[in-house]
């Protein structure tokens, strides 16, 4: 459905980092060499400033931490887990050693640049940031893959999303469905949206997963994701409002090899036999079998043939079509017949 980096045959799964380094470029490293390991083809960041969409410093925040609720101030809980400008050079270079596509989501034209300057293959825009149409139209000059999250936007917000970016130049555009819900229930998930979003907008379609375990990624690769993304950490016990829901290396190694096999059940978009029962058709299919002995000269009745298992003669359709032929050769009772047994 969508061409990407890594392998355009196969879901591109992205781990997504996000704030869960905690502001520590060591825990960076870490995450993307860990997220590798466990089969990502893609590590996202986000290259925020928090002054971009921050302005009331009193915004708390209430979550999970290390299974205790934590009210924080949003402004120190972004400032502490802000990215530094030049890690991103440092983080893509690691992840190219890697044989992995690093990503960010940028929350200004600036970020922007930054990324582009890096030769990121895409750019994500947060489902926060969809109606930041001036952002959009900016992202689509740099001729990059502009990759829109869909959460909490209806078709109209969606459109006006696409409408900017194709304004800008010729980005392509691949639309993520998520529920802007952290865990999402399966209440909540409605992956039918994320097939409305291709059938309306006829544009590729990912999912971003803020689901717990990977029932709801297995569902989307049925209905034609061609990016799923998950958040990711080291250790559910680091300090952070994203950890607890997130997914562990061990975790997400499983997640992937989830959605592989999902890929694997899906097969081809072909009417024809699977590859196993090519192999098979001579075990489980029926033939034309000879049913006594006969000589060669004989010519063949309806009483000399059985139809039965193996499938290795020829088949029952072909029965008319043998009936009155003359056996150029003795034939022997069971033999499957052929045509080279008949003149």
């Amino acid at each position: 459905m969508c061409s990407l980096e890594k392998d355009s045959s196969g879901i591109f799964i992205i781990a997504e980092v996000g704030l869960n380094h905690n502001g520590d470029f060591a825990l960076a490293v870490k995450s993307i060499e860990a997220a590798a390991e466990a089969g990502a083809d893609a590590v996202k960041f986000q290259n925020y400033r928090t002054e971009d969409f921050l302005f009331d410093r009193s915004l708390t925040y209430t979550y999970l931490s290390k299974g205790k609720e934590v009210t924080e101030s949003m402004w120190d809980i972004c400032k502490r887990c802000e990215m530094k400008i030049e890690w991103l050079p440092k983080l893509k270079k690691l992840c190219d050693g890697l044989g992995v596509t690093f990503l960010s989501t940028p929350t200004s034209e600036s970020g922007v640049k930054d990324l582009v300057d890096i030769g990121v293959p895409m750019l994500k825009n947060g489902s926060d940031y969809l109606t930041h149409l001036q952002l959009l139209r900016y992202m689509g000059t740099t001729g990059k893959t502009v990759i829109i999250s869909t959460g909490m936007a209806d078709r109209t917000d969606v459109q006006e999303a696409i409408d900017a970016v194709r304004s800008g130049g010729t980005s392509p555009i691949i639309l993520m469905h998520c529920t802007s819900s952290y865990p999402t229930g399966p209440e909540d998930v409605n992956l039918n949206r994320m097939a409305a979003l291709h059938e309306t907008f006829s544009l590729p379609v990912g999912f971003s997963d803020h689901t717990i375990g990977s029932s709801a990624a297995i569902q989307a690769v049925t209905l034609g994701a061609c990016i799923i993304e998950k958040h990711f950490t080291l250790d559910h016990n680091l300090p952070g409002p994203d950890h607890w829901f997130s997914m562990t290396p061990y975790e997400f190694k499983q997640y992937v090899s989830d959605i592989r096999e999902a890929e694997q059940r899906m097969g081809k978009r072909c009417i024809e036999p699977a590859e196993i029962e090519k192999t098979s058709r001579k075990d489980y299919r029926l033939s034309l079998i000879v049913s006594k002995d006969l000589l060669a000269g004989h010519t063949l009745k309806a009483g000399d043939f059985v139809i039965a298992k193996p499938g290795l003669g020829l088949p029952p359709n072909e029965a008319e079509k043998v009936i009155g032929r003359r056996l150029i050769q003795d034939v022997c009772k069971g033999t499957p017949l052929q045509w080279s047994h008949f003149k």
